[in-house]
């Protein structure tokens, strides 16, 4: 089948007078084939309506450019370059690729995007958190180009494509974005109907459904509605569970008229039990049987999440556009965990294991960082697009506000490990119990924040002829935060205030010696601030933004007639002060000094021959950070320690055979090199997770027109291996095993 993306309202509401506008975006929403490893895509051919060709009868032996659309994707409204000459590093992870890969996990989707690793988070229940090339972003996310910073497990129920920019780009996003931003882009009403359900069942106790409904409503209108539902658990891992519904109505009016209105709604309700994972032991995971459980099985995670967005559009013509954006969202969450911690002798604990002691005389600890809260989320977004020409320079002028106001209201409760290290009696290593009873804890503490935001940026991208594109921009933010933390059993107030006004800019180059090659250049900086996680402490209230600075130089090419595109690309990326902050631990503040991380991508994704299909990327990275770490004596200091949860080599590959045009099969894999879990001086030994290899297959058959049946092997040769890290001290640390082999059944019927 290919990675057809579907056509959606972009090219419909625009209709002719836009055309050369959606050109442009058409091309440019493919650049993230451009990066490496995202995905492949099929043509979706746009009509003589402007509306696009619906995916049913698109044809499957081609790979060229189409339209991604969505609320608001940032690949076409503020990068408005094709993919050839865009200069940076992008992939693209579309939904026909995690349809085909049976991903229903965003940071599953994102092992397709190498440079992208994975954290625990404090008690391994903190949502998505992810590293991009080395650097955490965690307040990163982004939905529709607004930002989606919370605690939650993002689901891909209701996008169309996953866009990860790398590298610092905080003309585009303010503040954060150091290794990189990933940009949700959410499905969007067209106006070809689309009745879709799918029905997954896995071996992992998995029973899971999407409804996917699109409905014309006159000539200038369309509804659709996105739903799911999950139940499941983690193979090899039984005591974890899944429990997920979520809905997405979206109403779109105006499609083809010069004014569009957006009004669209999301809901994701999970209940899970968490995944505490295993603790080190003497530097590496602890040799026990992959499904040993070391947390409770009273523990749970539950977050609901409601986002509500309006977006209007207004086209003054083919060169001029205006487009308003408002979001709210609240994110309501309720945290409550045990994770393993040896803890130590004087606080009740048996303490770290010695080197040499034996598995069986082992006991491990309760560490208990519950907490709940509310996060809200309100932005408003107002961007100007305008084409013209000075002399024989042609101009793209995008300019814009960001108004935002974010509150967190944050309760954690008594974690008695602190003092007690045996309050749940300890378990043995090698037979954890997760049925112990876990005492009733209050709150001791309650945080609120909130940080107001105003951001102002502009850039302009210059056809200097044929040859040569120059683009240049900066913005400007204002991020002030005001924290007030009560302690419950003496009413104390700490109250605490921090502004940072910061400007990012950013210039780069673009050479097109040939119509089927670029080479670029790029400049680009950002920065967070001392509140960047909603939280200050006395240690972070009076520090200044950490900045980071980055180069790039690359190139892209299509080969093969433009079905195969190669990429590459060399970075170097430095950060000033880097700080560390916990947010359920805002007393806990480490200043890590310096981290430089370089190295180098390359990616080939597209069509090999009419049946092959590929998606390769490979990335080196050597990432090191230098300075002292502590706040008391002792204190440690390093010089040039690697990069915790760092990768230094990782290759992501999928590939697709059209045996017949009914039937396919599939073959991909990861590869992760070591990574150290801990900053380690000199001559010391640092905890490690191992490097892994992960194989994956697919088979799928496509009945008729309208049935399709699809059979997925995930971790394909049952390998055991570790995907997440959380490391503080020889005491306080754990890994998450990856799921073993997984089998997964699919029907996809449309009507």
């Amino acid at each position: 089948m290919g990675y057809r993306m579907r056509a959606s309202s972009v090219a419909e509401r625009n209709a002719s007078s836009l055309g050369a506008t959606l050109q442009t975006i058409g091309a440019v929403s493919v650049c993230g084939l451009g990066a490496g490893s995202a995905a492949f895509a099929q043509t979706a051919t746009p009509d003589s309506s402007g509306a696009a060709e619906h995916p049913k009868s698109a044809s499957s032996s081609q790979a060229s450019q189409l339209v991604v659309t969505g609320v608001h994707p940032l690949l076409g409204d503020k990068i408005p370059l094709s993919v050839q000459d865009t200069p940076q590093s992008v992939n693209l992870v579309p939904q026909q690729l995690l349809q085909e890969q049976s991903v229903s996990r965003l940071e599953d989707a994102l092992k397709n995007v190498p440079g992208v690793t994975l954290n625990a988070g404090e008690g391994a229940a903190r949502g998505d958190t992810i590293n991009i090339r080395g650097f955490s972003a965690f307040n990163d996310f982004f939905l529709d180009g607004v930002r989606d910073a919370a605690t939650y497990v993002r689901d891909p129920f209701n996008l169309e494509t996953i866009e990860v920019l790398k590298g610092p780009s905080a003309t585009l996003f303010g503040r954060g974005s150091t290794g990189g931003a990933v940009n949700q882009v959410s499905k969007a009403p067209t106006l070809s109907p689309i009745d879709t359900i799918t029905a997954d069942v896995g071996t992992n106790d998995e029973y899971r459904g999407v409804v996917d409904i699109n409905q014309p409503i006159g000539a200038n209108a369309a509804f659709r509605l996105n739903a799911m539902g999950e139940s499941s658990q983690v193979a090899d891992r039984d005591d974890v569970k899944n429990r997920h519904w979520g809905v997405a109505p979206e109403l779109t009016l105006g499609v083809g008229e010069p004014t569009t209105a957006t009004l669209a709604y999301f809901h994701l309700s999970e209940n899970d039990r968490p995944d505490t994972g295993v603790p080190f032991v003497n530097g590496a995971p602890a040799p026990v049987n992959r499904s040993n459980f070391y947390g409770l099985t009273s523990d749970h995670a539950i977050s609901d999440v409601d986002i509500g967005t309006l977006r209007i559009k207004h086209n003054f013509g083919a060169n001029l556009s205006l487009a308003s954006t408002t979001r709210y969202a609240n994110y309501a969450f309720n945290y409550q965990f045990d994770a393993p911690n040896f803890g130590s002798v004087a606080d009740g604990g048996q303490g770290p294991p010695t080197a040499g002691e034996p598995l069986s005389n082992i006991l491990v600890g309760r560490d208990s960082p519950s907490s709940s809260g509310v996060q809200t989320n309100l932005t408003q977004q107002l961007d100007l697009t305008a084409r013209f020409q000075t002399g024989f320079l042609r101009h793209t002028l995008v300019t814009g506000i960001e108004l935002a106001r974010q509150t967190n209201d944050l309760r954690s409760d008594n974690n008695p490990f602190n003092s007690n290290n045996d309050w749940i009696a300890e378990t043995p290593l090698l037979d954890p119990n997760p049925n112990q009873v876990r005492p009733y804890e209050s709150a001791t503490k309650t945080q609120y924040t909130t940080a107001d935001s105003e951001g102002a940026y502009v850039t302009d991208t210059v056809n200097i002829g044929r040859y040569v594109d120059l683009i240049a921009g900066v913005r400007l933010d204002r991020f002030a935060a005001s924290y007030r933390q009560t302690t419950t059993a003496t009413g104390a107030v700490l109250p605490l205030s921090h502004t940072d006004v910061v400007p990012s800019p950013r210039v780069a180059l673009v050479f097109k010696p040939a119509s089927w090659q670029s080479i670029y250049a790029s400049y680009g900086v950002s920065f967070d601030p001392s509140a960047e996680a909603l939280t200050l402490t006395t240690a972070t209230a009076n520090l200044g933004p950490v900045k980071a600075t980055a180069y790039e130089v690359g190139s892209k090419s299509n080969l093969l007639g433009g079905a195969l595109l190669v990429t590459g690309a060399i970075f170097h990326t430095e950060v000033d002060n880097a700080q560390i902050n916990d947010p359920e631990n805002p007393t806990e503040t480490l200043l890590q000094g310096n981290e430089t991380v370089q190295g180098f991508e390359l990616g080939a994704t597209g069509h090999i021959t009419s049946k092959l299909q590929i998606a390769a990327g490979y990335t080196y990275l050597d990432g090191v950070t230098s300075g002292s770490m502590g706040k008391t004596a002792p204190v440690i200091a390093y010089n040039h320690a690697l990069i915790p949860n760092l990768a230094r080599n990782a290759v992501n590959l999928w590939t697709e055979y059209h045996v017949t045009d009914r039937w396919e099969v599939g073959l991909g894999g990861n590869y992760l090199d070591r990574r150290v879990g801990n900053i380690v001086a000199p001559g010391v030994l640092a905890a490690e997770a191992p490097s892994y290899v992960v194989w994956n297959a697919m088979t799928s058959y496509r009945v008729n027109d309208r049935l399709k049946l699809q059979l997925n092997v995930i971790n394909l040769f049952n390998a055991l291996y570790y995907d997440s890290i959380y490391y503080t001290s020889t005491s306080e640390n754990h890994v998450i095993p990856g799921a073993g082999r997984t089998v997964k059944f699919t029907v996809r019927a449309s009507f």
